[in-house]
Formats: C-alpha cells, structure tokens, sequence
C-alpha cells in the first residue's frame, strides 16, 4: 500500500449539530487536565446538552500539547488550495500574520452590541479550559462537531465500543423553552456507513431494526450499529443494499436515562436509599434518512478493509482491536425524511 498514512483508506467520517442547554458543569470530573502516559499534559472537558426534557448528549472537548499548532488562510483563486503556516505551540497566542487563522475549534461565549457572537479560534486544549471557566448550566448554546468510533478490551477480552461527540464549534444561543409549542428540536447527525446488514426487531412496543456497519478510522475499523424505526426506510435499505457497500445516512441523536417505576409505599421519615432504582441508559443513533446517489460498491469491499488493517499492523506494529439533516443537497432525492 502506497499511502502509508492510517490505514490508507478514506475515513468514514460523521458529524452532528446540537442546540439545547448546558448541564453537567458541576459535576466531579467535568474538567480534567492530567499527563498522558507520553508525559504531555492533557484538558479534557465533557458537557451535557439537554436537547429537550429527557434527553441529554455529553460532547467533549479535549487535546494534549502539541509541538506546533497550524494557521490557514483561504486563497484569493477559486479552487486553489488555502495556505498554512506552522507554529511553535508556544507562540500560538501570538499575533497571527495577516489574513491567517487558527485551525482549531471556533468558540462564541460572549455577544457583541448588535447580539452577534464573538469568535475565537482556538486549540481545544485551550477551549476546554476556557469553556469550563465560562459557561454556565442552563446557559443555551450551539454545538457542532464530529463524531468518534473507537473500541477497546474490557474485562474478559470482551470488547466495548465508544462514540464520541468532539466539539468544533461552540456558542451562545438564544433562548430556548423546550415546553414552547414551536419548539423543534435539534439533534442531528449525518455519517458515512459501511452496511453490513440489518437484523428485525419484532418488538411489539417499539419495532425496529437494527443496522450493522463499519467505521473506517485513521487507524482502526470499527463496528457501531444504528437504529431505524420508519418501516419503509429499513425495507428500502434492506432491499438496496449489499454488505460493504457505503452509504451517506442522517438521523437523530438520542441519549435518555430509562428509570423503571418504583411503587409506591408509606414509609416513616425519608425513603430508603439503600433501593435501587434500576437505571437503564438508552444511547441511540436513530437513521431517519439516506441518500442512494451515495452508494459506494467498490471501495470498502471486505478485501480492502481486510488488506487495509493488515498492512497498517505491519507498518506500525499496532495490535488490531485494543485500543440528515446536516447541510443536504436540496437537489438530492433522499430515502427518508431530512
């Protein structure tokens, strides 16, 4: 393999967009900022948004110091790539050269006198600081960002699967009253799937289906499963699709703490608080579209992936396995609703 970059394929890469309200801030370990076992010191920050009443999205925030950091600046000629220049990390609050801007993440914690946000570009190890010294719960905002897939052993070898929402931009938003007849929610996602196959759920209280696919990372190909609760959508995919194929999909995002009912008793004093209250986290990446002009049939074929994984283990010497409605084409003709 030519490209001795990751695993030399395309990533498949996924995005979202939140707008809800800051929760979360207070909690132990909200921010963090520890050495990595490479003695570089890492911030983290994880924040809930609360999209609506029940349903809570964390997305982080979070990067180690670096050697250098990188400005870019858009060219003047159409379709001419931008120009970047390489900073020492140290110098990265200098005064950038002109027309140059940080490629980071975008942060908007104040307004200026016309009730626009005020942008700052910045790394994310800076942002994660800086957002937990700033922000608020209960203060509305506006997320975007990218999703992450990745997979480690846990006990017993069993292997758990993580999703991620990395932050890459984050404002202040205006108001917003989830109990407001107009309201609309937004948690919205859009990813490239490799389709794998789809299992029936014959579930009489909540039928659906279950999509299996693959996620091409840098260095890893990683399993993660969608749900789909639109009959005709899972009939369509079914249907058109053939295990590793690519798809572009969309959908919701849905994060929601299920509490089984307790009954209730007459009890003297307070309640014991030694009785569980059984807590089930239901986290959901729900499709509610796709668009067919996406289909890739030939790019991830199982043969690829196979060869992909394998001559990255040899380069690196990586041990495998340890470790919408989002600006659609109006032209395009999707399955499914935006």
């Amino acid at each position: 393999m030519a490209d001795k970059k990751g695993l030399g394929l395309p990533q498949t890469k996924g995005e979202f967009k939140l707008r809800g309200i800051v929760t979360g801030m207070n909690r132990k370990n909200a921010f963090t900022s520890k050495k990595t076992k490479t003695d570089k010191l890492m911030n983290t920050l994880n924040l809930g948004i609360n999209t609506n009443k029940e349903s809570t999205v964390y997305v982080t925030l979070s990067e180690m110091v670096k050697d250098k950091v990188y400005f870019s600046k858009k060219s003047e000629e159409e379709g001419k790539k931008a120009e970047t220049k390489e900073v020492a990390w140290s110098n990265r609050f200098n005064k950038a050269p002109d027309g140059f801007k940080l490629i980071g993440v975008s942060i908007g914690l104040e307004k200026d006198d016309n009730g626009k946000n005020i942008i700052q570009n910045m790394t994310s190890f800076d942002a994660a600081e800086k957002v937990f010294n700033n922000l608020k719960d209960t203060t509305p905002v506006f997320v975007r960002g990218n999703m992450e897939f990745s997979s480690y052993k846990g006990n017993n070898d069993v292997i758990k699967h993580n999703k991620k929402f990395n932050v890459n931009q984050l404002y202040i938003s205006g108001e917003i009253n989830f109990d407001d007849k107009d309201f609309v929610e937004t948690n919205d996602f859009k990813q490239k799937i490799i389709y794998t196959g789809i299992e029936i759920v014959d579930n009489k209280e909540d039928p659906h289906a279950i999509v299996k696919a693959k996620i091409v990372t840098y260095n890893s190909i990683e399993d993660a499963e969608f749900i789909v609760r639109k009959k005709e959508l899972a009939n369509q995919l079914k249907k058109n699709l053939k295990p590793y194929w690519a798809i572009d999909v969309w959908g919701k995002i849905f994060n929601k703490i299920d509490t089984d009912d307790t009954e209730e008793s007459d009890v003297w004093g307070d309640e014991d608080s030694f009785k569980n209250i059984n807590k089930n986290y239901i986290r959901e990446l729900v499709i509610t579209g796709a668009e067919p002009k996406s289909i890739d049939k030939e790019t991830y074929s199982e043969k690829n992936l196979d060869e992909a994984v394998k001559a990255y283990k040899e380069f690196s010497g990586d041990n495998w396995g340890n470790n919408s409605n989002i600006d659609n084409d109006d032209d395009s003709l999707p399955w499914g609703s935006k």
